[in-house]
């Protein structure tokens, strides 16, 4: 049986169920491309912070890799996270 302890499910219950929802009111009040150039926004800060490397040569390629990759993951979560919940309040 699999055993999640308290942090694991507030996080199954924020970023699966809260959080969906939270981006779909978002994006029925601001504009789907909106919310999404808001998460690639949000990713891109969140790759720069995180970036290890130094900032010339091949740090600079594994860095803007690393900010690309946090924005793509974060484009995508919100985009399949409002599909999910406006295809979940069509069918109720």
């Amino acid at each position: 049986m699999l055993r999640l302890g308290f942090l694991g499910l507030l996080a199954v219950l924020i970023l699966g169920l809260l959080a969906p929802y939270a981006l779909y009111w978002l994006s029925r009040s601001v504009g789907l491309p909106l919310t999404i150039m808001g998460a690639v926004a949000i990713g891109l800060a969140y790759g720069a912070i995180k970036a290890d490397n130094a900032w010339d040569g091949d740090g600079l390629f594994a860095n803007l890799r690393l900010m690309a990759v946090s924005a793509a993951a974060l484009a995508a979560y919100v985009g399949i996270s409002v599909g999910a919940a406006r295809a979940i309040s069509k069918r109720l």
